[in-house]
């Protein structure tokens, strides 16, 4: 092989080791990324459909991580038999409308939940998640 041969492949291996290395550097951000998506949930429900907000969508794991579960879940400790050790989802019980044996409606709970936590953190002084409609209904 000539020696414009050689030194093209030198720059060739030269190439796909430094992409490589590359690849190899940046593969645990990408991982990381993954894995806040798969913590990412969306708050939405059938009956919202005729509502103009969009879903919300919300990082549970961040929640899961500084929070209780029966923070958010309140059932937890009530029906966690029943759900084989995990909290309900709000509309397991909350309905779109009022019932007489739940007397707080869906939209009004998840409102209720989220937003009256986020408050009561700005009160105490904490950083505290959004409380206003724009900021969470993307």
């Amino acid at each position: 092989m000539s020696s414009s041969g050689v030194r093209l492949m030198r720059q060739l291996h030269l190439i796909v080791a430094v992409v490589f290395i590359g690849i190899l550097i940046t593969w645990p951000a990408w991982s990381q990324e993954e894995e806040v998506q798969e913590g990412i949930m969306e708050l939405k429900s059938r009956g919202f459909s005729q509502r103009y907000q969009p879903p919300v969508r919300f990082d549970h794991y961040l929640h899961e991580t500084l929070l209780r579960c029966r923070v958010c879940h309140h059932d937890f400790n009530v029906f966690s038999d029943r759900n084989f050790g995990e909290g309900s989802k709000c509309a397991t019980c909350h309905k779109e409308q009022l019932k007489k044996d739940i007397p707080v409606p869906l939209l009004m709970a998840y409102h209720k939940q989220c937003i009256g936590c986020h408050e009561n953190y700005l009160k105490w002084g904490r950083r505290s998640g959004p409380v206003m409609c724009g900021i969470c209904h993307k």
